[in-house]
């Protein structure tokens, strides 16, 4: 009984079984009701003909008798439809019986005469109607009739209803589990691919254009239950990618970690052996080691960088200008050909952390720097186009290779081109990053041999106060 076919059969079988008996209650009441009205119809009728010929003859008898034969001859021609039970009793002042139609049946005792013709009352188990005779006075005609709640016809009636519910119910109880079941039967491969599921294999699916075809709940289930292994399978993809970059990235950070500490051993070693002797040999050491751990501070700063953007950690924001910013940032390169390209006396102000944004204003022109020729310039352009703050950083460099295009934002990651070079290859990924923190996104150009554009998009913001915003370009 715990299954959900049976819990449907007996929910669905409880309600129909309730309505059934509803709708057999309305109807037996309706011709309970009908058959109250002809009784007392009959009796109206029989009070009209029984004080009418007592006012013609004067006699309880007659009138009783008229009332008698009356119901024998309607009993005899319409083959007793219905049961002619209307009672006549004719008394005097003393309550005495003069005449009644039945002389099987004792008249009921204590009948009220407060129901007086035409109006018929219901006083127990029985209707009721009085009437006085003006041609004999102190005679009472008492007319009634039992409520009819076991008639023949109401009788008949209930059975037939008993017997329609007691069929209808054990017509549900026998083929409503086997109607559920079916209806319930796609639900099993849906069952199927959850245990796939659980056994580990991602990939399984419904997959039954039957079942998703369909405009119902189970349609809906196969279809929802399809998208959820599609989410599934995508989330554990990412976080295996999650893991394998992770485990990318300690592998890089320890790699790039160990050269720097193998030279600083190195030359701890070339101290220990030759330092207290030759001083020139203790100086290029000493500067050496200094420069390694430059090296190591830088990249752990980095790392840290990294860290925090991944942790998406709160940091201050507040507007900064992008004109100024660029201008401090190609000042810190006076040997380079810089050349800035920025509106005068106007702001491209953005929202964002100002160490961040320097940041990523001097990764861009130092990988440029690092990359073009002293004799080759770079064009450092500030401006802004359809509310957004452009940044454009473009060397005349080496360029980078088409294969390396996709990849120069990876963490760690470097072209053959510049492996020889200085640089921990975070420089970029943290520019991506810190960019995108910022509902930003920058955008790369190159070709192999003359050089290569960087640009970052950000959101315009308001102006800085005691500025100028710089408009919009058409």
């Amino acid at each position: 009984m715990r299954t959900l076919r049976w819990r449907l059969t007996l929910w669905y079988g409880g309600m129909a079984a309730a309505i059934l008996i509803l709708l057999a209650s309305i109807l037996y009441l309706s011709v309970r009701a009908s058959l109250l009205d002809v009784r007392e119809a009959d009796i109206r009728d029989t009070a009209n003909s029984a004080s009418q010929i007592l006012e013609e003859t004067g006699s309880p008898d007659s009138a009783v008798g008229d009332i008698r034969q009356r119901d024998v001859r309607t009993v005899f021609a319409i083959g007793e439809v219905r049961r002619q039970d209307v009672q006549v009793v004719i008394r005097n002042t003393k309550g005495d019986v003069l005449a009644a139609t039945s002389d099987e049946e004792e008249p009921p005792e204590g009948l009220p005469s407060d129901a007086v013709y035409p109006e018929v009352r219901r006083e127990g188990r029985y209707l009721v109607t009085t009437f006085d005779s003006e041609e004999r006075p102190g005679a009472t005609g008492e007319v009634y009739a039992e409520l009819p709640v076991w008639d023949p016809l109401l009788r008949r009636l209930f059975l037939i209803e008993a017997v329609a519910v007691a069929v209808a119910l054990a017509l549900m109880v026998g083929f409503g589990p086997k109607l559920a079941g079916r209806a319930l039967r796609p639900l099993k491969s849906v069952s199927a691919v959850a245990g796939e599921l659980r056994r580990g294999r991602l990939e399984s699916r419904v997959n039954l254009p039957e079942l998703k075809s369909r405009r119902d709940e189970v349609g809906e289930v196969a279809s929802s239950f399809d998208a959820m292994a599609e989410s599934l399978e995508r989330l554990f993809e990412a976080e295996r990618e999650s893991k394998e970059s992770l485990r990318r990235f300690v592998a890089d950070a320890s790699h790039e970690l160990r050269t720097p500490l193998t030279s600083i051993l190195g030359y701890l070693d070339v101290l220990d052996e030759s330092g207290d002797t030759d001083p020139m040999i203790r100086q290029r050491a000493l500067g050496a080691m200094r420069e390694e751990g430059g090296r190591m501070a830088s990249l752990v700063e980095d790392l840290l960088v990294l860290a925090r953007l991944d942790a998406r950690r709160e940091t201050s924001v507040e507007l900064v200008d992008l004109v100024t910013l660029a201008r401090e940032a190609v000042g810190n390169y006076p040997g380079s050909r810089i050349e800035l390209a920025s509106p005068e006396d106007r702001a491209v102000p953005v929202l964002g952390d100002p160490e961040a944004l320097r940041r990523v204003v001097s990764n861009l022109l130092s990988n440029a720097a690092k990359h073009t020729p002293p004799e080759k310039n770079i064009l450092v352009s500030v401006d802004c186009e359809d509310r957004e703050a452009i940044l454009r950083v473009a060397d005349e460099g080496a360029g980078i290779p088409k294969d390396a295009l996709p990849h120069i934002f990876e963490r760690f990651y470097r072209a053959e081109s510049s492996r020889t070079g200085e640089g921990s290859g975070l420089g970029l990924a943290i520019a991506r990053e810190t960019v995108e923190a910022l509902e930003g996104r920058i955008e790369v150009e190159s070709t192999p041999g003359k050089g290569s554009t960087f640009t970052v998009r950000l959101p315009l913001s308001e102006m800085l106060p005691g500025k100028e915003m710089l408009s919009e370009k058409s």
